[in-house]
């Protein structure tokens, strides 16, 4: 019996006022090919640039508004950072998010 694929949701998230060298893309591939090799299906993907290290984040609250909903299983992210970068800032954004049921995958540091 095959395992059942879990749904997953792609983060991205630059420092940078603007994308002009295509970080964003590349975090993209980056992560997109990590999610190949998991049983995962990726349904949905957002990204923030400017680095702010509140919730406000458009493509955060996209992420969060689908993880509210249940659809979403697993984050999958390049490192923490993407998060925050103020430790007590992303540890309670973590522990929101695991509190949902979600796994947080980093392709650079594993599960969080």
């Amino acid at each position: 019996m095959e395992d059942r694929k879990r749904n997953a949701w792609i983060y991205t998230c630059i420092d940078a006022p603007e994308d002009t060298h295509g970080a964003l893309k590349q975090q993209y591939e980056q992560i997109n090919a990590y999610g190949e090799q998991l049983p995962v299906e990726i349904i949905g993907c957002s990204s923030d640039v400017g680095g702010s290290e509140n919730m406000e984040r458009s493509g955060l609250q996209e992420f969060l508004e689908e993880a509210r909903i249940g659809n979403i299983e697993i984050l999958l992210i390049l490192d923490a950072n993407r998060i925050a970068r103020n430790g007590e800032v992303r540890d309670t954004i973590l522990k929101w998010i695991k509190s949902c049921g979600i796994q947080v995958l980093s392709l650079l540091e594993g599960e969080l």
